[in-house]
């Protein structure tokens, strides 16, 4: 039970980030966010014994500097997805909904690549934090998963935000 706790409290910590990525109309303070939160989750992984989601998000730390610094490539697109595939189905414990977490990963490490406008990755974003909604809530990190279901009503504003700014724009 006190590992529960703790892996909430760091999970509630690593939301914050993950909130303020989703509002955020700059691609690369977006990605910044990302990082914090990935690494507040490999953190908060031990104390819920999802190495599953322990290694996705230790890619996820990698992947999200490369992505900020315009250093990510369709080739290391295929190498993230790759192993996040390979070593997460080697790690995971959880059966199929072990799988979510991997599912999760290799969704945002093709929109990384593909999505380049804040629109496209807004939506990313969205659709990760359904399948990162579903698996925190499975692991009884319930910070991440409430987190997650705050996160993607605050996303679903900010993109409705952004079109009527485009909407005005043009």
């Amino acid at each position: 039970m006190r590992s529960i706790l703790i892996g909430n409290l760091i999970s509630a910590a690593a939301s914050v980030f993950l909130g303020l990525s989703c509002c955020v109309n700059d691609r690369r303070r977006a990605y910044f966010y990302q990082v914090l939160e990935s690494a507040l989750l490999v953190v908060s992984s031990v104390f819920f014994g999802a190495w599953v989601r322990l290694i996705t998000q230790a890619l996820a730390v990698e992947r999200n500097l490369l992505v900020m610094k315009n250093r990510f490539t369709g080739r290391m697109t295929v190498l993230f997805s790759i192993l996040a595939v390979g070593i997460g189905l080697a790690v995971n414990t959880e059966g199929l909904l072990g799988l979510m977490p991997i599912a999760a990963t290799v969704q945002l490490t093709l929109c990384n690549y593909y999505c380049t406008s804040i629109r496209a990755t807004k939506l990313g974003f969205l659709a990760n934090v359904v399948l990162w909604g579903v698996y925190s809530f499975w692991i009884l990190d319930f910070a991440s998963g409430a987190a997650q279901v705050v996160i993607g009503v605050i996303s679903l504003v900010s993109l409705r935000k952004l079109a009527r700014r485009e909407t005005t724009a043009a």
